[in-house]
């Protein structure tokens, strides 16, 4: 009977066994980890992107790193101050490929002391971008937003970007002088004024962006323009300094 018994306990150990490796069999010969393994060996950057992510994720939001509200490319950085706020409602991606890449550009984030930066949903910053917060400046982005490579966004005190917004390489936006201006009559200019960005809005390539300035939604700004007035909904401008060309437009995100 001991016998017996002992023989049931191994025939059982050994079916245990054999389940599990088949388990793992199935797991490894499956056409999903297969494709997954491809992919990596055809995109050794992926792997090293997630390790990195990892890293950047934990650093920044410690036990909650699992759920990767950040998905860099490696070398891309934010610098996070200790009394900075950084919200992410979505995920914000650092880095990737897109029209106007540059090549080996990492993409940057400056969070000092005070300041607000709030993802509102999917955000994509190229590689290249820089994001510069002044102490005390509040940020923010809409979902479905992204721009593409090598543009610039100086935040002094606030700039607000909408949704399904779609930003070309070499944009500057800044709601800052850097400095002022003494007038004759003895004024000075005032140094910093808030940008509004609504949604659906479209900027083309090597556009800049001045203080004070509204964009309203579905807009679109022609590429090298420069737009130190507010833009009204539903308009095209184009020019040095920008001027409606057009108005009653859409397009398609």
């Amino acid at each position: 009977m001991m016998d017996a018994a002992n023989n049931n306990g191994e025939h059982n150990k050994n079916n245990e066994k054999s389940s599990r490796n088949g388990r793992w069999f199935r797991l490894f010969g499956s056409p999903r980890f297969r494709k997954a393994l491809r992919i990596i060996w055809n995109n050794p950057k992926l792997f090293i992107n997630a390790i990195y992510s990892f890293f950047v994720c934990f650093r920044l939001f410690g036990l909650k790193f699992y759920r990767f509200p950040v998905i860099a490319d490696f070398g891309s950085k934010i610098r996070k101050a200790h009394k900075a706020k950084l919200e992410i409602q979505g995920r914000l991606y650092l880095g990737g490929r897109y029209i106007g890449d540059q090549s080996g550009a990492d993409t940057y984030m400056k969070l000092p002391r005070g300041t607000t930066c709030r993802i509102l949903g999917r955000v994509k910053l190229g590689p290249g971008v820089r994001v510069i917060l002044e102490p005390g400046a509040n940020f923010s982005i809409g979902d479905n937003t992204y721009i593409t490579a090598a543009s610039i966004i100086h935040c002094s005190t606030s700039i607000s970007i909408g949704r399904d917004c779609a930003i070309a390489w070499g944009t500057t936006i800044m709601d800052t002088d850097f400095h002022s201006i003494v007038y004759e009559d003895g004024n000075q200019n005032s140094i910093s004024k808030p940008i509004v960005i609504g949604d659906k809005v479209w900027i083309g390539c090597n556009c800049t962006i001045l203080k004070g300035v509204t964009i309203g939604n579905n807009s679109v700004i022609a590429a090298n323009s420069l737009v130190n007035r507010d833009v009204p909904p539903n308009s095209l401008v184009a020019g040095n300094p920008a001027r409606v060309v057009k108005t009653g437009i859409d397009w398609l995100a």
